[in-house]
């Protein structure tokens, strides 16, 4: 891709800057330029969705162009808006981000929601002990306590950098008393420990090694490829989960996000260990393999 000169041509009011830097990352590729625009002007301006609209027709403070043309540049050699803003929303809510840790996907609402519907069906609203490994940004973890402020959340992650993120969250949902924050790899903390759960929910790494050179330069050159490379076949991290999970006293709900095409393959896993559970490959919007959800009685 040749890269363009970013520059604004004066922009008078708030709608001229939306409109140049709409025009912008539309000639640069971008898909959703409209609402990326958006979402820039919006941060620089400090205000809501609402609030954007009304002040459209306002004079733009020129002191803000410099760095909307910096986020434009960097939009432009491919890195992602959220890494470019420090955000995503998730389930709602809003998570800082850095390149220390994926980007939270909307598909992995999708787990959330079963792994909360499929405990309290079992459990209704007793106090239970929930493990999230390779937490990242902890918006799992973080989702989870929130939503259910009874139960006692566990989140695992085997980098620091990524604890931090993580951990910075957790303060700033005013949450970080509910959920202990271990450092380490898969389940060998609890392991050692002798920590006993009822529930393991996690998003581990299961793109294929081979396939991640393929990625759109977004994904492959910016985030993280320890969340995202799953070995030879992409599914080494349930492997090691699977294993680790019959040092334990058996979970009764295990949630996990898979890739696409890897539903079957992730539930013969399982029951090689689990022959009596009871497995369900949950589908996302788009008819994709998406959440692996199993319960043990």
């Amino acid at each position: 891709m040749i890269n363009r000169r970013v520059s604004l041509q004066f922009p008078l009011t708030v709608r001229e800057a939306y409109q140049e830097a709409s025009s912008f990352l539309q000639t640069i590729g971008i898909e959703d330029y409209l609402f990326e625009a958006e979402l820039c002007i919006r941060r620089l301006l400090g205000v809501d969705r609402s609030r954007f609209f009304v002040m459209l027709s306002d004079r733009w403070p020129g002191e803000k162009s410099d760095q909307l043309v910096s986020w434009l540049d960097r939009r432009q050699q491919g890195e992602p808006l959220q890494y470019i803003l420090g955000e995503q929303s998730f389930f709602g809510r809003t998570f800082y981000v850095d390149q220390n840790v994926l980007i939270p996907r909307p598909e992995t609402e999708l787990l959330i929601e079963a792994v909360i519907h499929k405990t309290k069906q079992k459990w209704a609203d007793r106090s239970i002990h929930v493990v999230d490994v390779g937490t990242g940004s902890g918006a799992i973890a973080i989702t989870l306590a929130l939503e259910c402020p009874h139960w006692h959340v566990t989140a695992i992650d085997v980098s620091k950098a990524a604890l931090e993120t993580a951990q910075k969250n957790a303060r700033y949902h005013h949450i970080e008393d509910q959920i202990t924050w271990i450092h380490g790899e898969y389940l060998s903390p609890l392991i050692e420990q002798k920590r006993e759960f009822e529930v393991l929910v996690s998003n581990p790494p299961y793109i294929p090694t081979a396939t991640i050179a393929g990625l759109e330069k977004q994904v492959r050159a910016y985030e993280p490829t320890l969340a995202l490379d799953g070995g030879i076949d992409g599914l080494n991290p349930y492997r090691t989960l699977i294993k680790q999970l019959s040092q334990f006293r058996e979970p009764k709900v295990i949630g996990f996000e898979i890739g696409h095409d890897q539903g079957r393959a992730v539930a013969e896993l399982i029951q090689t260990t689990q022959s009596h559970a009871e497995v369900e490959v949950q589908k996302d919007l788009a008819g994709h393999d998406r959440v692996i959800l199993v319960g043990l009685d």
